[in-house]
């Protein structure tokens, strides 16, 4: 693999370095760890399902539990990483010392600057399933799954049942990457009337969220 020097690389990891990208006319996800030199400039972005999105106003009572036992030895406090955004605080696991970033900041950044009415958004990325109900600038539901064939299917019409949302009128935004968007699409409208593509793909949001 030839050295692509001034570049930014995105690189997508999960405790350890899954992907990479650059940004480019067709985006398409290279795996393991880029070459790069002292000119390239490097985005971490994590996509553990080992978080917490907190509430600031709960916060101090969070950080009193002893996360280890509660949930995963994944998660103890050597391997915590934060991202803030609004008035939220994302706490992840994370085995990378440089700074990086959890996707689920990169996305609810983008979707607070939309203040559109209640939608839910689906995107799938490195067989990550993210889930997200956004009303305005209020983050409703956000989480994340890992991809076993078409199961967003079934986690959305669970979360639909869940939050009393319409599946013939409620809107789906499909936020694109590399899976295959007819195959999403296609396995959607049989159970969903209102599924609309986004206007951005998640590798738009990442590098643009990402500056």
């Amino acid at each position: 693999m030839s050295k692509v020097k001034n570049n930014i690389f995105y690189i997508l990891n999960d405790f350890k370095i899954l992907s990479y990208f650059i940004k480019s006319d067709k985006i398409k996800l290279k795996k393991g760890n880029p070459k790069t030199d002292i000119n390239s400039n490097i985005k971490y972005i994590s996509l553990t399902n080992k978080f917490y999105i907190i509430p600031d106003d709960s916060i101090e009572e969070f950080n009193q539990i002893n996360i280890s036992k509660a949930v995963s030895s994944s998660l103890q406090k050597p391997l915590i990483k934060n991202n803030h955004i609004n008035n939220l605080t994302i706490k992840y696991g994370s085995k990378l010392k440089s700074n990086n970033i959890h996707i689920s900041k990169i996305i609810i950044s983008h979707l607070i600057k939309l203040n559109l009415e209640k939608h839910v958004y689906l995107t799938i990325i490195e067989k990550k399933i993210i889930l997200i109900i956004f009303d305005k600038k209020e983050l409703i539901f956000y989480n994340q799954f890992d991809l076993s064939n078409n199961n967003y299917v079934k986690y959305l019409i669970l979360l639909f049942d869940e939050y009393k949302l319409d599946q013939k009128q409620d809107k789906i935004y499909y936020i694109a990457s590399d899976v295959s968007k007819k195959k999403v699409l296609d396995e959607l409208r049989i159970y969903f009337f209102s599924i609309i593509n986004h206007e951005k793909s998640i590798f738009d949001i990442i590098i643009n969220e990402c500056k």
